[in-house]
């Protein structure tokens, strides 16, 4: 699938084939995919993946883990659960250090622009001034707080996330993102998953092969482009070309709004074949 039909038909699915399998080589591809598209500030890499396969999960353990979600249908019915953790000690100032020093070691990091191992590590390790050129390294890293590192490892997984997405979608599957847990069962759900301590568990990836129309009805309702892109400053939006709107309208990116003709009378025949009171 070209890149900009994969984002045009991405949807939130969330209605799934229970009884269809996922070919296992299709969630390799996925988890393939974030390892090499995902970008991150120094290439730390924090996300950290559990694949669980319902089907094989004792019957308490998937209880407690769709109790957690609040017993949501997508999630029973998804036959694949990819639980996106963030391992905040993957975003300490050590972990930094390595991962830039390797930047560094494969031509990545231009040392032209002040990245060598000498400024990298008196910037972390002792607060040094980082020289024109290079990111104010002292003034993010040296000595940074717990709380500091684990928002880093948790808002990077969420980059990740948004890859996997885009991933499922390219192998033809349905996906979704969902809460792991309320705040009432955050033990629960560390508990079944036997998560290390430093591993914050961020989104559970819901996949499978959906029962909906690929489309589910239509691209979701978006805020205008001129109240979420500027241009120089917040007072002036980003003009919109439409010639670039037509191009991409042709490539797939831009779709039919929802809802398309014929959604509801959709959600009605799967709800009747899923045996939900219509």
């Amino acid at each position: 699938m070209e890149f900009l039909e994969a984002c045009g038909v991405r949807r939130s699915i969330r209605i799934f084939d229970r009884k269809k399998p996922v070919d296992r080589q299709k969630i390799q591809r996925i988890l393939e995919v974030v390892r090499v598209a995902t970008t991150c500030p120094g290439n730390l890499q924090p996300w950290r993946a559990i694949v669980v396969d319902q089907d094989k999960l004792a019957a308490p353990d998937r209880k407690t883990l769709l109790a957690a979600d609040n017993y949501q249908a997508a999630h029973a019915q998804a036959p694949v659960w990819i639980y996106w953790c963030a391992n905040t000690d993957s975003a300490r100032p050590e972990s930094f250090r390595a991962r830039v020093h390797e930047l560094i070691d494969v031509g990545a990091m231009p040392t032209y622009y002040g990245w060598t191992h000498e400024t990298v590590d008196g910037s972390i390790l002792r607060g040094e001034i980082a020289p024109e050129g290079m990111a104010n390294i002292e003034q993010i890293i040296h000595g940074m707080p717990a709380e500091m590192s684990a928002m880093i490892a948790r808002q990077e997984t969420v980059g990740a996330c948004a890859v996997a997405v885009l991933a499922a979608v390219n192998e033809g599957l349905g996906t979704c993102l969902h809460s792991c847990h309320g705040a009432d069962k955050i033990e629960d759900v560390r508990r079944v998953l036997k998560l290390p301590a430093s591993w914050n568990a961020v989104w559970v990836q819901l996949v499978g092969h959906s029962l909906e129309d690929r489309e589910a009805g239509g691209q979701r309702p978006r805020l205008p482009f001129g109240e979420l892109f500027f241009e120089m400053d917040p007072t002036r939006p980003f003009v919109r070309d439409e010639t670039v709107v037509k191009d991409l309208e042709r490539e797939g990116l831009l779709r039919a709004p929802s809802p398309k003709p014929g959604r509801f009378e959709e959600l009605m025949q799967i709800g009747r074949k899923l045996g939900y009171p219509i």
